[in-house]
């Protein structure tokens, strides 16, 4: 968990300039930002419930396996790295 704590604070780190500046001028978040870092928090969330709700260790383990089609393509991201697409 503690892993997933860091990758959090490391795609939050680059919009945090944003929330200083609403801190110290009261200028306006933009809303895509409030939306990527609403994001990230709650992936962060669910990806630590996932880790404390897995039973046992392939249940852990499952957690880093990338899902593929029916052949062996993959279709998205293993449930412990599927972040929100950063902000450009």
């Amino acid at each position: 968990k503690a892993n997933t704590k860091q990758t959090a604070a490391s795609l939050l780190a680059p919009t945090d300039w944003y929330v200083t500046r609403k801190a110290e001028t009261d200028a306006a978040i933009p809303s895509d930002v409030t939306t990527y870092r609403a994001a990230v928090r709650t992936k962060s969330g669910t990806i630590e419930a996932a880790i404390d709700g897995a039973a046992d260790h392939a249940a852990f383990v499952a957690l880093f396996t990338t899902p593929v089609d029916s052949d062996g393509k993959p279709t998205g991201n293993a449930p412990i790295n599927d972040w929100p697409t950063p902000l450009d």
